[in-house]
């Protein structure tokens, strides 16, 4: 069985592998996912600023309403045109 002497040694073994599993999971950190976040976060940054330079969503409405009522009066305006050729 073991005695007291033994379980302070087993007791530190495993506060040393502690650390050095706590050790090599901040290299992990630093060396692999913090880069990766930087780049996450440097893709959205520049999602983000796309979306900033895109018009008003109610403005994107008007204008198409506006474009729509010119493609209208294109075809309209082509018909008219084309009838008073054929009255000629």
């Amino acid at each position: 069985m073991l005695d007291e002497k033994d379980l302070q040694a087993l007791a530190q073994l495993m506060a040393q592998q502690k650390q050095e599993i706590i050790n090599e999971v901040k290299v992990l950190l630093e060396a692999d996912i913090h880069p990766k976040f930087n780049l996450l976060a440097d893709g959205l940054a520049a999602a983000n600023e796309k979306l900033k330079a895109l018009p008003d969503p109610d403005l994107m409405d008007k204008m198409q309403e506006e474009l729509d009522l010119h493609h209208d009066l294109l075809k309209l305006h082509t018909k008219e045109i084309k009838a008073l050729k054929k009255a000629q």
